[in-house]
């Protein structure tokens, strides 16, 4: 059989297209990914790597003197009868109650009422919002000052009722409270602004269409308002969860955990195990403890979301 000289020739290569050529779409994912990097970059940096870092050091026996030994699920199962560790988990759900219950309530009351249209409504949101952006070390600094036995509460709001003065701070049955009053003031004004967005965001037709049914405002907020309003609060409860298991600063800055572990939380007791007692491990321990439960808990509240959606 002849062999044509046109099956001789060499194959031509298919060469990468040049970037000045690639299309317009290709091109925009490109400039999205350098633009995303840094970010990205961040996020492995100081999140990810102390995440697995975190994981691996808690089945070590760690204290930053000697060297770690490996000690499996030793920490974790010290935690099992570790009553410090178990007060200052369930000091931590406490305050969770105590304070984003409220919270909530009151948040959506404000967001509500400054929903409608009424005179200064700007003025009104930005003064309700303005202790969001102030750090939790300078309002706790502030807060334990005005809660000081000689502070504006004691002076100004008791002693003209004729109340004496209360320790506040030192008060076991007070102390706690305290921190509580605290931390309301400081978040109402973020969770204002989450239920604010989520009411602006139900179409007014469905509130019309109501009124011209003949419902009433607490029929149109039972079944209209509350139910569209459903993704905003599963958010609210997920972020105030997640915020207050990890809550340090007030308890730390107020009260240091006291008086008598009082005002002990968890992320505090992880901090006093790790640099006052040097007991990195078990510290590392904790905190895969606290990760995995924020993590279940977050789980939780997706899946009943999503089954009250499917059944709705």
């Amino acid at each position: 059989m002849a062999i044509s000289s046109a099956s001789l020739r060499p194959r031509a290569t298919l060469s990468p297209r040049p970037w000045y050529r690639l299309t317009y779409t290709q091109k925009r994912d490109l400039w999205g990914l350098a633009f995303a990097l840094p970010a990205l970059a961040f996020f492995l940096v100081f999140a990810i790597v102390p995440i697995a870092r975190t994981f691996f050091i808690s089945f070590f026996d760690y204290n930053l003197l000697t060297p770690a030994t490996f000690v499996g699920l030793q920490n974790f199962e010290s935690l099992a009868s570790d009553a410090r560790f178990q007060m200052g988990l369930g000091h931590s759900f406490l305050y969770v109650a105590m304070t984003y219950i409220p919270v909530w309530i009151f948040a959506l009351g404000l967001a509500l009422a400054l929903n409608a249209k009424i005179r200064a409504r700007t003025l009104f949101r930005t003064i309700y919002f303005l202790p969001v952006v102030m750090s939790w070390a300078v309002v706790s600094v502030i807060w334990k000052l005005i809660f000081h036995r000689n502070g504006l509460v004691n002076s100004v709001a008791l002693a003209p009722l004729g109340i004496p003065p209360q320790n506040w701070l030192t008060d076991q049955n007070l102390a706690a409270v305290a921190i509580t009053v605290m931390s309301m003031w400081k978040e109402v004004g973020f969770f204002m602004v989450v239920f604010l967005a989520g009411l602006q965001a139900i179409s007014p037709d469905y509130v019309e269409a109501a009124r011209v049914d003949g419902s009433n405002q607490w029929q149109v907020f039972r079944f209209i308002t509350l139910p569209l309003l459903q993704p905003t609060i599963l958010f609210a409860t997920v972020i105030g969860l997640i915020t207050g298991l990890q809550v340090f600063i007030p308890q730390f800055v107020m009260t240091n955990g006291g008086p008598v572990n009082a005002t002990l939380v968890v992320t505090l007791d992880i901090y006093e195990t790790a640099f006052v007692f040097l007991r990195m491990g078990k510290a590392a321990a904790m905190s895969v403890v606290l990760f995995v439960i924020i993590a279940i808990i977050t789980l939780v509240q997706f899946r009943l979301y999503r089954s009250r959606a499917y059944d709705s």
